[in-house]
């Protein structure tokens, strides 16, 4: 009897081991940016523009950026849709207003 809880307690901690190990690597994955983001990144280091902020990057390379005036906002895009044609496609940045409009 002895030999077989044992052994139920050895399988036990070998799954929750197993199971740990398996959370952690994909935690490790989701941490890591994709070749998209990487890009997008790098264009955005190039491209923004005063009273402009980055609100994110997507897994797909999409930059979704905040704006103050329409002026920031059309040279961002401006910026972004030249560096595109030079180099792999993203898809289109996304330009958020302010609440209430510019």
């Amino acid at each position: 009897m002895l030999d077989q809880r044992d052994q139920l307690l050895r399988t036990l901690k070998a799954a929750v081991v197993g199971a740990c190990g398996f959370a952690l690597f994909l935690g490790a994955c989701a941490i890591t940016n994709t070749p998209q983001q990487d890009l997008a990144y790098a264009r955005w280091a190039k491209c923004n523009a005063p009273y402009v902020s980055l609100d994110r990057v997507d897994v797909d390379g999409r930059i979704t950026f905040r704006f103050s005036n329409a002026g920031g906002e059309q040279a961002v895009l401006q910026c972004l849709a030249e560096a595109g044609r030079t180099g792999p496609p993203l898809p289109e940045a996304v330009g958020v207003p302010p609440p209430g409009g510019v």
